[in-house]
């Protein structure tokens, strides 16, 4: 395939395809999380099809290169479009100066040149072919979410629109539905037990949320969010269908479907209030007095403490730090200043210990301790954190060996040493230990063992229902292909009994993982510590961040 004109058409051929690379990597999200379920079909097809293109546009100019072999400038120029097969592997702008450099180069060469070869009839053919589906693919590339919004408006004929008086003429649910409903997958299938472990209802979804409380014409519903055959269904805890649509999010796409749900939640279900799960995760118990609703030039918060006094926070203009008093209810001139450099409080809460002192902190000094409650100072000092009190039990964070572990009130340890801790409602703990395996135990409030095993990971997000989600098997797992892993979870209820196992995905826990997805990368070993997090939060943690 020699000739002027051939060696025209593939010049822009070349400069076409590296312009429709330019045009595809800049306009079509590379991240499928970003693209609609419609649009991700339009775009895997438009992948296909631009694969096809470089496969026939790196044979023309291999063709090529072999035919002007003994032009250098032909030959290097054609070498260059060559490289435009990178597309397949790397999908970056920068890949499409390959075809834009050959073409330019293949352009101001014939242009040149007066080549007295005989034009092919089939080179020109097929470079014309392949610049026109270019030119198609460039244009659908462009067009790509309005072609996905048509194929969505399209699949939605047939499903069930939400009409704004849907719930005026139906009573809220029974009290056979009072129980929390928990979403779990199993076997790639989701469906729901309740705060028992029985089947309430069937595993059938591709995708399933857990319900959320709505409050429509004075009435309250429970609605979550399910998938199954492509569409999404908005339901009651009784089944009953509030609405469908056809999925606009991959049903594996977990952050979308958050998403996919507060936007039903907020634009279409008109909600106002903060979205409220049915089982609530409390990853504290920290113990607050409400800041009063006031404004005054004297001071700048003022905290209902106790029954006896208030404490008043004065906030220095001149850097001179904050200043702390406690001060009679009944006489607010009568004043016992808290010598301390700093509390933990923000705008609307003191925060304290649970038996109701007052922590300060001075970690310049390595100091800590608390104010009773009428303002006596008790002092320790040392690379730690005092995190609560536990009748006359203090627990502690040791940042020299960073451990936790629990002391009397002469200062001697009576428990073991821990790695990290959860505390957990009726005098039990979720405790790590602090050896090489790490493992994971619950404990009483005589740091016994509860139950005679331990597990690599223990999530406390169902604590609050008195049910244990607990796994030995944090290696190796499985990421699908929005980054998520498929974990291996057992539930546990309170008497240590196993009662559903292989749980893929439970509620509202979805574990992502880390861009790169080399499991033999120190990123797995990070996402696997994140799995096994406890995240407990205690008062004070903000003053300990950088130790």
């Amino acid at each position: 395939m020699r000739g002027k004109i051939v060696n025209l058409c593939i010049g822009l051929m070349n400069l076409l395809f590296g312009a429709l690379i330019l045009v595809f990597t800049l306009y079509v999200p590379q991240d499928k999380t970003l693209l609609t379920v419609q649009e991700n079909i339009v775009v895997v097809n438009i992948v296909r099809a631009i694969y096809a293109l470089v496969v026939a546009v790196t044979i023309i100019n291999a063709v090529q290169c072999y035919n002007h072999r003994n032009d250098t400038t032909f030959n290097t120029a054609y070498i260059i479009g060559i490289f435009s097969i990178s597309f397949i592997f790397i999908k970056e702008p920068l890949i499409a100066a390959f075809g834009i450099i050959s073409g330019l180069i293949i352009l101001f060469k014939s242009i040149k040149e007066n080549l007295v070869e005989i034009d092919s009839i089939t080179g020109i053919s097929i470079s014309i072919v392949v610049m026109a589906t270019t030119a198609i693919l460039m244009l659908l590339s462009i067009s790509y979410a309005s072609i996905g919004e048509s194929i969505k408006n399209k699949e939605n004929t047939n499903e069930t629109a939400y009409k704004e008086d849907y719930f005026k003429y139906i009573t809220e649910l029974d009290s056979q539905y009072d129980l929390p409903y928990i979403n779990i997958k199993v076997d790639g299938k989701y469906g729901y037990i309740d705060t028992n472990g029985e089947k309430v209802i069937e595993f059938m979804y591709d995708y399933a949320s857990p319900f959320i409380e709505i409050n429509v014409y004075d009435k309250k519903f429970y609605i979550a969010l399910v998938c199954k055959d492509g569409s999404s269904y908005i339901i009651l805890k009784n089944g009953r269908k509030v609405l469908s649509y056809r999925t606009e999010s991959a049903d594996d796409n977990y952050e979308a479907k958050v998403k996919e749900l507060e936007d039903v939640y907020y634009n279409t279900l008109n909600q106002s209030n903060p979205i409220n799960y049915e089982i609530e995760y409390v990853d504290n118990n920290m113990t607050k007095v409400p800041a009063y609703d006031e404004n005054t030039l004297e001071y700048t918060y003022r905290y209902d403490y106790n029954e006896e006094y208030d404490l008043i926070v004065t906030q220095s203009n001149l850097g001179k730090g904050d200043k702390y008093e406690l001060a009679k209810k009944t006489d607010l001139n009568f004043r016992i200043t808290l010598d301390a450099t700093a509390l933990d409080y923000d705008s609307n809460y003191l925060y304290l210990f649970s038996n109701n002192t007052i922590p300060f902190y001075e970690i310049s000094k390595r100091n800590q301790g608390w104010f009773t409650s009428y303002g006596m100072k008790n002092s320790m000092s040392g690379k730690a954190q005092i995190l609560d009190f536990f009748g006359e039990k203090i627990l502690l964070r040791n940042y020299n060996d960073d451990t936790i572990y629990f002391i009397d009130q002469d200062k001697k340890v009576i428990s073991e040493k821990y790695k990290d801790i959860f505390i957990c409602a009726l005098d039990r703990y979720i405790v790590r230990n602090n050896n090489d395996d790490g493992f994971f135990k619950i404990i009483n409030d005589n740091y016994e063992n509860i139950y005679d095993k331990e597990f690599a990971a223990i999530s406390p997000i169902l604590v609050s229902q008195n049910l244990y989600l607990v796994t030995n098997d944090t290696s190796n797992l499985e990421i699908n292909d929005y980054g998520y892993a498929i974990t291996n979870w057992s539930l546990m209820n309170y008497d240590g009994e196993i009662i559903i196992e292989g749980i893929e995905q439970i509620y509202n826990q979805y574990y992502k993982y880390p861009t790169d997805n080399s499991k033999n990368s120190k990123n797995y070993e990070e996402f696997e510590e994140t799995l096994k997090a406890l995240n407990y939060r205690f008062v004070g943690d903000q003053f300990y961040v950088d130790y």
